[in-house]
This record gives structure tokens, sequence and C-alpha cells, in this order.
């Protein structure tokens, strides 16, 4: 397993598409079809959709280059849940946004019982898709700006609401070598503000025959004290960047 890299954001991020289909050897690609077809007879009602994977990544003075392939939604869950495969698993890059309130409380979520990763605690964001193609380069802020609008009812274009909002900090490495750009996303209101907003939005959603995304949400003090013991928890399940990214924070931003 590599180590945990984080760092700040201070070179333009550029992910391409290679337009180039990831090809398994047939005897994995026999156990990611009978995987899923287990995960389909047993009622999860998931989707085959598309996936990209990161091949190459290069780093330059100005920028960091990322090319990556598509696979599908099979793969990755057959590399999260069965066997990592190694050189023919799936190491995904997508977005994540750390979220602010004007009184100094930090937003996130436990992914709801609906999800393929339910009971998850992670930061509002997800993986690129072809919805994010601008002919073969992937825009980054308009996956971020998708998945808060989608996850927590936020609009980055309301300024009455967002005062501030930028890329913050890239990590790559971990057990399976993800690579996870993170924003932040500093709120003109306070955490109740945001739970009265969000509530109406969950309304809203449930009115058009919609689940949120979270089942939950969670909001800490942004101080060390709050932020260990939330992840001390025994009982709590965390995305594999959660950790390591906000023992970053903790030791440089707090």
């Amino acid at each position: 397993m590599k180590n945990f890299i984080i760092s700040p954001i201070a070179k333009k991020i550029i992910v391409r598409f290679s337009n180039k289909c990831v090809i398994l050897p047939l005897d994995i690609q026999d156990k990611v079809d009978a995987y899923w077809d287990e995960l389909i007879k047993s009622g999860k009602n998931y989707k085959r959709g598309e996936v990209f994977t990161v091949t190459k990544k290069e780093e330059f003075e100005d920028r960091i280059d990322i090319l990556v392939e598509k696979t599908d939604y099979a793969h990755y869950l057959y590399c999260q849940n069965i066997d990592a495969l190694g050189e023919n698993g799936v190491h995904i890059i997508h977005t994540a946004a750390l979220v602010e309130t004007s009184d100094e409380k930090i937003i996130f979520g436990k992914m709801g019982n609906q999800t393929s990763r339910s009971e998850i605690h992670q930061l509002c964001g997800g993986g690129i898709d072809n919805n994010d193609l601008r002919d073969d380069i992937f825009d980054l802020n308009h996956n971020i700006k998708k998945e808060l609008e989608e996850e927590l009812g936020i609009n980055i274009d309301d300024s009455k609401r967002i005062e501030t909002f930028g890329l913050a900090y890239f990590k790559e490495g971990g057990p399976t070598n993800k690579m996870t750009v993170t924003y932040k996303v500093k709120l003109n209101e306070t955490s109740e503000e945001f739970m009265e907003k969000y509530n109406e939005f969950v309304l809203y959603l449930k009115k058009n025959n919609k689940l949120p995304e979270f089942g939950d949400i969670i909001i800490l003090n942004k101080d060390k004290k709050s932020l260990n013991d939330f992840f001390n928890k025994n009982d709590i399940r965390l995305d594999e960047y959660m950790r390591p990214l906000f023992e970053y924070i903790s030791k440089h931003s707090f």
C-alpha cells in the first residue's frame, strides 16, 4: 500500500480522458461479472455506469497531468469490496468539498442505506463522469458544483450563501491509490441556518420521490479535539481519505 500523500493545491490539475477502455484478463472479467450478477440478484438497484481509472500521472512545474481510462461500476465495486486486483485495479480520481459554516463548523455526511456506500462517512463529492467532459478534459469545477447541489442542496453560484469557493488539497496513495481533489467551501450562514435550508431540500427531494444521498448530516466544531473525538469512535466507517485529510488540516491549518 502506498502512503497517503496530502498537499495544498498550488498547480493546475488537468484530468484527461485517453479515449481508451480498460480490457481485463478474461478470468478477472468473469469474476467481476459474477460478482455483479450476485449483487443484482440480491436486490441491489445499482447501475453499471462508467467509472474512470487513473493510468498515468505526471507533475510539471506549473501543472499536474492525470490520464484516465474508462471501465465500469462492476469493476470498481469488485476492487472496493472483494479484491483490489493490483495492476488491474481501479484507481479513481474524485472531488470532495470541505464545507465550513460562518460559526466555524465543518459539514459532511453518512451515506444513506440506499446507496452502494451505505453508512460510509465522507465529504460531499463524487467521481468524474461523462457529464464533466469538455472535449477530452474533465471539468472538475463542474463535477463538484453538481455534487454539492445534488447532495447538500448548495448552489455555488448563489453569492448570498457562498463566501468563498476554490481548490484546497490534493490526496493520493492509500489502500486503493485513490486521488482526491478537495475544494473548500465557506458558507455565509451558520450551521443552524444551513440545516434549515438542508431540511427544506430533503423535503423537496421526497416530494419528487427521491431520497437524499446522505442518511445523516454530521456537523462538527472546527477544532482538533472535536475532530479527534469523532474519528476515534469505534462504530463509525470512514472513507479512506477522511482521517488523513483531517489530520493534515489539523496540523497545518487549525
